[in-house]
């Protein structure tokens, strides 16, 4: 109700401005103003049929909800609506005019017309247009959030592929350490326990501090030195005041380190060192290359995991360079 009197009364300040404007065009210097008081009142009840018509026939229109383009709709529904409105006030002024009387003469039609054209085209063409506006920014906003709704989903799917990858490549190390070494397989578990627990607690982030990552990155390698003595080492080359500046996806270091130890060889005496640093605001993960020599072909799914995951979250792919070494750029975020 407020809405509808607030709409009639901006009608009826239109009116009278816009009618109080064709009054002080019409009357000459010198000459009293030639303004009727109930002009306006009048001029606002036809601006009000033409905006009712407007959006009713716009509603009847498109209630099914057609696509169409909204330059198509505005044109649709602003050019019948003008044909009704136009042709029903004159049809109007015409038994008016019949009925008291007065002569018909075709120029003076024009000019109602034409009047009743410039009514709707102010009034009805610009609600209309508003409309349309309206639309665009709510079908650009729906669109937006569709997106963020997709990309959150696809990011959450990606998460969740993670885990049961990492529990059960962990589940074999710990059944073969149960039948091979009892106390081993305990400490294992209690590496293991705590390894878990940080991706319970991180993996489900969007990003984690670069220094979680790396004690995480850490624990990693402790939990591997029990399977695989001095054949591992890591070396982080990396300032402390730089780890509290970035930010990275959570679990990528993770990913990174179980692929170094699932595609290449290493023993005590000849062991691989993995090396983390930063450059240019990304954090190297680089290591020598030694394929197993019956190593299964990798499928490349965790490296594209971690690619998608990096894109969805920082708008950029980890980028991953294989010649003497294995070199893997991962994408950073300065920490607010």
């Amino acid at each position: 109700m407020m809405t509808q009197l607030k709409t009639f009364a901006l009608l009826l300040a239109f009116s009278y401005g816009l009618m109080l404007y064709l009054a002080l065009l019409q009357t000459a210097p010198g000459q009293p103003l030639q303004f009727h008081a109930d002009a306006p009142l009048w001029l606002t009840l036809q601006a009000a049929l033409s905006l009712w018509l407007s959006r009713k026939l716009d509603a009847v229109l498109w209630a099914k909800g057609t696509a169409v383009s909204l330059l198509q709709r505005y044109s649709q529904s602003f050019g019948l609506s003008l044909l009704i409105f136009v042709g029903l006030m004159t049809g109007i002024q015409l038994l008016i005019d019949t009925a008291t009387g007065q002569p018909f003469l075709l120029q003076q039609y024009l000019r109602v017309g034409l009047m009743y054209l410039l009514v709707h085209s102010l009034i009805a063409g610009a609600d209309l247009l508003w409309q349309a506006l309206k639309r665009q920014q709510q079908q650009q906003l729906e669109l937006l959030q569709a997106q963020q709704h997709n990309q959150q989903f696809k990011l959450q799917l990606l998460q969740q592929q993670l885990d049961p990858h990492f529990l059960f490549n962990n589940l074999n190390v710990l059944s073969v350490l149960i039948h091979k070494s009892p106390d081993q397989a305990e400490q294992f578990l209690d590496h293991f326990a705590d390894i878990y627990r940080y991706q319970l607690q991180q993996g489900s982030k969007t990003l984690v501090p670069l220094a979680d990552e790396l004690i995480f990155a850490q624990q990693y390698m402790a939990l591997l030195a029990q399977r695989f003595p001095a054949s591992f080492q890591l070396k982080i080359s990396v300032e402390p005041e730089q780890q509290t500046n970035y930010q990275l996806v959570p679990c990528s270091l993770q990913l990174l380190l179980e692929n170094a130890v699932k595609h290449n060889s290493a023993s005590a005496e000849q062991p691989l060192l993995i090396q983390l640093e930063l450059q240019q605001g990304q954090l190297i993960v680089h290591h020598p290359l030694r394929p197993k020599a019956f190593a299964q072909p990798g499928t490349g799914t965790g490296l594209s995991n971690l690619s998608e995951r990096c894109q969805a979250v920082l708008g950029k792919p980890i980028e991953v360079t294989q010649n003497d070494g294995f070199i893997v750029s991962v994408p950073l975020q300065q920490s607010v």
